[in-house]
């Protein structure tokens, strides 16, 4: 029979709606049919690498990241048989369109049964569609797809079903057609599942949730389940719940587990399947720091650059990390990186910036690690020097000012004499005095009266080039 040519292309919808994947669709004659959504993206070429073209042999691996594994390719023969469930006119003439097809149309596009491809509803009109490779071609060697739409406007509706061959099997707009056997007897199915982390869980809700048996879902009550085999012994079936668990402590990595179902009614109907697990790592998380430390007094740095480091939500320690060096520029020995975590400099160690990169690796998975960056600033303390003044009398004795240092500061903090040293710059000044110990002023009786500055200077005991000046103003304007 001849049958029009097609083109595929994507639907393009203003207010539509892309919906996800769902359960398949149980036909009642033997056969799961999986929903299209999940297999959008797919030209009929690339299936067919996947996928044997008879209708009956079961898909083996995946293609561009879809899992194509233990599914049939159903043929144009299969899919209007599918079409027929719901539209018995389908049997006799391939492609039928028309009001009379809208309802059941809908029906098939219903979610109930098979999700849309793409959907739709404006104000005035609404519709749905559908469409999927076979693994049939024509007599040209054109691929053929299988299609179901319907739509409405204020004034009209209909529906279609539709075999036709497509312009290209190098196109990707259609899904893909495909079944596996619900029966008879045990049919059991290949599983998938993860676990965050080495710390276990349920990584298989239920292996029984795909197997059929007798073309009904398989539960505990009507198939009895057993472990075959497992690659590691911390991934494990319960045979009781169907779920597979991975026990505390299994180290990260992928792994199967083989599992076996019996038909409870019939115990000479088995089938094997394989769950594969994968039990990630865990998040290992390395966060950039900064410090500084003088040259004067070297010192630490940074207390621990692991203090913002995690190990899967958890603050990294040396217990359940390793910590190294990978890089310090430019080089010098006066940087270092302490095993604990804190990074320390040396006095001594030459004025400038220093980038020093370290790693962190899980210590039950070496290779699983991450890096970061300390910066580390080697500076001197901020002194700083803030200027004074004072009015006293210039014929009686005083001191004006109790101590210069009283609003100096180094590295935040007050001046002292324990950790600067205060020296006058000043010539000297006859009857006006600094004590450089306790750095007060003080002026003898009868000083000349006059306006007075004096620059003094504090230094940094340790490093006695790390300097700051200021100005002592005094007004001796005669008696007070």
């Amino acid at each position: 029979m001849m049958r029009s040519k097609i083109a595929i292309g994507v639907l393009v919808v203003i207010a539509g709606t892309r919906m996800v994947e769902a359960a398949g669709f149980n036909d009642g004659n033997g056969k799961e049919w999986r929903q299209l959504p999940g297999t959008v993206g797919l030209s009929w070429n690339q299936v067919a690498q996947a996928c044997p073209q008879d209708g009956a042999t079961s898909c083996v691996g995946s293609v561009a990241g879809i899992n194509l594994n233990d599914w049939v390719w159903g043929t144009d023969a299969q899919v209007l048989q599918l079409f027929g469930i719901f539209e018995p006119a389908v049997l006799t003439s391939p492609s039928v369109e028309g009001m009379a097809f809208f309802g059941t149309a809908q029906s098939f596009l219903s979610g109930l049964a098979f999700q849309p491809m793409s959907s739709f509803c404006e104000t005035y009109f609404c519709g749905a569609n559908a469409s999927g490779w076979t693994a049939s071609k024509d007599a040209t060697d054109s691929p053929l797809v299988g299609s179901v739409g319907w739509g409405n406007t204020n004034v009209s509706f209909g529906g279609s079903f539709r075999i036709a061959a497509a312009a290209s099997a190098d196109a990707t707009g259609p899904g893909v057609w495909l079944w596996r056997a619900t029966g008879p007897g045990a049919n059991a199915y290949d599983d998938a599942g993860q676990v965050a982390s080495p710390d276990g869980g349920v990584a298989v809700a239920d292996v029984l949730a795909n197997d059929w048996v007798a073309g009904t879902p398989a539960t505990t009550a009507n198939v009895a389940i057993s472990q075959v085999s497992s690659t590691d012994p911390g991934v494990g079936l319960d045979v009781g719940s169907g779920s597979v668990n991975v026990a505390a402590g299994t180290v990260a990595g992928t792994y199967t587990l083989s599992y076996r179902i019996c038909d409870i009614a019939n115990a000479s109907s088995c089938d094997d399947a394989t769950g594969t697990v994968v039990v990630n790592p865990y998040v290992v998380r390395a966060v950039n720091d900064a410090g500084w430390a003088s040259p004067s007094t070297g010192g630490t740095a940074i207390a621990n650059v692991l203090a913002n480091d995690s190990l899967s939500g958890t603050r990294a320690t040396p217990s359940n990390v390793s910590l190294s060096l990978v890089s310090l520029s430019p080089a010098d020995a006066g940087i270092t990186l302490d095993p604990a975590g804190s990074v320390n400099v040396a006095q001594g160690t030459p004025l400038g910036a220093y980038t020093l990169v370290y790693q962190i690796c899980d210590r039950t998975d070496p290779a699983n690690c991450a890096q970061a960056t300390a910066a580390i600033t080697v500076r001197n303390y901020f002194i700083n020097a803030v200027n004074d003044s004072a009015r006293a009398s210039s014929k009686t004795g005083s001191t004006p000012i109790a101590s210069v240092l009283a609003n100096d500061s180094f590295e935040g903090a007050r001046a002292t004499t324990a950790t600067v040293q205060l020296s006058q710059v000043s010539p000297p000044v006859r009857g006006i005095t600094i004590n450089v110990t306790t750095g007060a002023v003080s002026v003898a009786p009868k000083t000349s009266s006059g306006l007075y500055n004096i620059v003094y200077s504090i230094c940094e005991i340790a490093s006695p080039a790390n300097c700051a000046s200021a100005t002592i103003t005094l007004d001796l304007s005669g008696k007070l």
